[in-house]
């Protein structure tokens, strides 16, 4: 079975909370606050889109450390969910690999080692069909944040010499050919308020990230942004733990996962 490796084990989603309340502290002002009026109406949104079936993501796996290992991996929409394959692999690892697929990006180091999921062990010289990512409504029904695809061995070595515990064999950085499945999707921020009472980071005028505070609750801050719950969760795929006072919360469709979380403990 698939599973979630390393710093998260389940579903990824946003847990409704409260924050709790701790002593002031003195808070750094933000790159720039934008305090709005004009908050989009939730009906104005489109409706959301469903990705359509067929292959929706692909990687060519390169080499990453000196082994003779080549296919591609192949993520599909079909059914009622996502899918993965690897198509024309060869491996002249001993002992089996393992897929990951990461949110982060080909150069984070120790890669491998931090959150991603795990198609578990595959044989070392064959076709992989029918790896099973999940329903859809897996990852808000859109998986593109997931960034990079890995190959490591199914017997971790000693670390390597930068720390790391699974060496990354190959690596494949994931193109992916998917629509705008939440048009018209654009955080406004409509002014501070109970229950979302933090300074938002942005850039041009347009919010790009939030910064929780003692109180916040993710339904106010949803609303503060004119946005719903749903969509909060969608922009934030590796938050899965109860909002606390610190949390930097992504506002940006472009800015989902990796591309907004910085790597744990780096």
């Amino acid at each position: 079975m698939p599973r979630l490796t390393t710093s998260v084990l389940g579903s990824i989603v946003l847990v409704l909370g409260l924050v709790a309340c701790s002593p002031a502290t003195t808070e750094i002002p933000p790159v720039e606050t934008a305090v709005q009026t004009d908050a989009p109406a939730l009906s104005a949104r489109a409706a959301d889109v469903v990705i359509p079936d067929g292959v929706i993501g692909r990687a060519e796996l390169t080499p990453a450390s000196g082994d003779k290992i080549s296919g591609t991996v192949l993520v599909a929409a079909g059914g009622g969910g996502f899918d993965v394959a690897l198509e024309g692999f060869h491996s002249d690892v001993p002992g089996g690999v393992q897929l990951f697929i990461s949110p982060w990006s080909a150069t984070t180091t120790c890669l491998a080692d931090m959150y991603s999921f795990s198609f578990g062990n595959l044989s070392t010289d064959s076709d992989q069909t029918g790896l099973s990512l999940g329903g859809r409504e897996f990852s808000h029904g859109d998986p593109s944040y997931f960034l990079t695809a890995v190959i490591v061995a199914s017997t971790p070595g000693t670390t390597d010499p930068d720390g790391c515990v699974l060496t990354p064999r190959a690596i494949g950085t994931i193109t992916w050919d998917v629509p705008d499945t939440r048009p018209g999707l654009l955080a406004v921020d409509s002014g501070t308020r109970f229950g979302a009472g933090g300074a938002t980071a942005t850039a041009d005028g347009a919010p790009l990230s939030y910064g929780a505070v003692a109180g916040d609750t993710l339904n106010d801050i949803a609303d503060r942004f004119g946005i719903t719950l749903d969509d909060l969760g969608f922009l934030n795929p590796l938050t899965s733990r109860q909002l606390q006072a610190g949390d930097d919360l992504n506002l940006q469709v472009a800015l989902r996962g990796g591309a907004s979380v910085p790597p744990p403990w780096l």
